[in-house]
């Protein structure tokens, strides 16, 4: 007797929050390749550069590799970024630049949400060559103060970004507490990249996580309106007069 036979299970389809995850580049290499194709010639060197620094890491980030793989003479390069630290420059904000963006247009269009933006950023500490560059700057930039300066700006824009994204998902964090997340983050990416071991990047992604879990209970408890269980000190600051909760008679 012939044994029956199943029909088979249809694919899942993705679900609405997975395909959402997909539409975000989730990488800065990733990021970069979703641009547009670029209309001007610094934006077509800025696009090869990035692509050196991905496919062949820092080392071999030099305005004539630069010229080759844009297809450019190298008096173009050096036209528009007169030494390589300017090169590196600004393929470090190219790069930074198009991952933030396309967050906050995922942001415009409904499609990030906490749990997406916290697998953007886990995922961006495996990025190695990123964080090379970065070093390799700021090693730069005892012999050119520039660096210094520029450092000190990209830094601050990232955190006022990151806390405008955190602001539109949700979650009113405040300013001081992005300052120590991105410390965090920053400091287990360095750390993994001086090791660069399979159980360095294990444990840089997980400090990350934690940072970002103690974040996002610290903004979600600020939204939340105190317990009947809740200090009497705390139930008197949230009924102050002006707020919404306040129960004190006008005279």
């Amino acid at each position: 007797m012939p044994l029956p036979t199943r029909t088979p299970a249809r694919p899942r389809r993705p679900t609405r929050k997975a395909a959402a995850l997909a539409r975000v580049p989730n990488t800065f290499p990733a990021a970069v390749a979703a641009l547009p194709a670029p209309t001007s010639t610094r934006d077509r060197i800025l696009l090869a550069a990035t692509a050196v620094l991905n496919e062949e890491g820092y080392g071999a980030l030099t305005q004539v590799r630069v010229a080759e793989r844009a297809g450019v003479r190298q008096s173009h390069i050096t036209y528009y970024f007169p030494a390589r630290v300017d090169l590196l420059l600004e393929t470090a904000a190219f790069s930074c630049n198009a991952m933030m963006d396309a967050m906050s247009h995922a942001v415009d269009g409904g499609e990030l949400t906490l749990e997406n933006f916290r697998s953007i950023l886990i995922s961006d500490v495996s990025d190695r060559r990123f964080a090379r560059l970065m070093c390799g700057l700021i090693a730069s930039s005892d012999e050119d103060p520039r660096i210094k300066r520029w450092l000190a700006d990209f830094e601050e824009s990232n955190r006022q970004r990151l806390l405008s994204i955190f602001h539109r998902i949700g979650l009113p964090v405040t300013l001081t507490q992005v300052e120590q997340f991105h410390a965090t983050f920053v400091g287990a990416v360095i750390l993994d990249m001086g090791e660069a071991t399979p159980e360095s990047l294990a444990r840089s992604e997980r400090i990350v996580q934690d940072a970002f879990a103690r974040l996002a209970a610290e903004g979600l408890a600020s939204k939340s309106p105190p317990s009947a269980n809740a200090p009497k000190a705390t139930r008197r600051a949230s009924a102050r007069p002006g707020s919404r909760k306040s129960h004190r008679k006008t005279p």
